[in-house]
Order: structure tokens, then sequence, then C-alpha cells
């Protein structure tokens, strides 16, 4: 794959990438509202917790792609990278520490869960943003982007 093909990929990915983390933080923030109406209209199946694997693990993906390409081909930071595995870090932790693994679906009370994955969320969001803006401005010497 060439350069300029792999660059031009790893900023749509990084704005797709933007937009899901965004998507999923409004996801994280209405959740608690929206599982009572979900059930309602027989779509409880956003509320499941492989809905929520699904998102993390294809930000997952993404993120090594855009943050590997944008690290080695232009802007050598590591800032994009940390600010990501610090989102992805507090989701992780907060659904292991607040999501009731026994009862998939129904922890709307416990509202620690719906307060900090949103900002996890919202960090990986900001991680493609800031590896958007660190791969448009700087480029290496070897680069022929």
């Amino acid at each position: 794959m060439s350069k300029t093909i792999k660059h031009n990929l790893s900023q749509k990915l990084d704005m797709i990438g933007f937009l899901a983390s965004s998507v999923c933080a409004v996801h994280c923030i209405l959740m608690p509202f929206i599982i009572l109406t979900l059930t309602y209209y027989g779509m409880s199946f956003f509320s499941n917790p492989m809905v929520e694997i699904g998102f993390v693990s294809i930000s997952l993906l993404i993120g090594i792609f855009t943050f590997k390409h944008g690290y080695l081909n232009h802007h050598r930071s590591l800032i994009p990278g940390i600010i990501f595995l610090t989102g992805l870090a507090i989701i992780v932790v907060s659904h292991l520490l607040y999501h009731d693994h026994h009862d998939a679906g129904h922890d709307t009370d416990n509202i620690f869960l719906f307060l900090i994955t949103p900002v996890g969320a919202f960090l990986i969001a900001i991680s493609h943003f800031v590896n958007r803006k660190l791969s448009k401005q700087k480029h290496l010497p070897d680069c022929n982007c």
C-alpha cells in the first residue's frame, strides 16, 4: 500500500474513530434514559454488553492503525496514543468496577458507570482529533505524504 493511500486511509479512520467515540460517549450518557424505553420498543439489544465490547474493539483496531501510522510517518508524538490509552483504560476499568455482570442490561442503578464511561469515550475522540491535527501539521523529513 502506498504512503499516500495509507495516509488518506489513516486520516479517514481518525475521523471515523472521532465520530464513533463521540457517538459512544453520547450513547453512554443517554443510556440510563434509553434503557427505560428500549424494552418497550423491543430494542433491548442496545443495552447488551456485547454492543459495548463491539464499540471498544472497533475503537481499539482503528486506534492501533491510525496512531501507528501517525507516529511512524508524521509526528513521532506519543500524546495521541497516551490520551487514547487513558480513555480506553477508563472505559475498561469503569465496566469492570461498576457494571453489573450478573444482571446485564439492568445496571441503571449504578450512576458511576454512566458518569465515568463517557469521559473515557470523549478522551478517545480527543485522541483521534489530536492525532489528525498532528498528522496534518508535522511531517517527517522522509515522508512523501
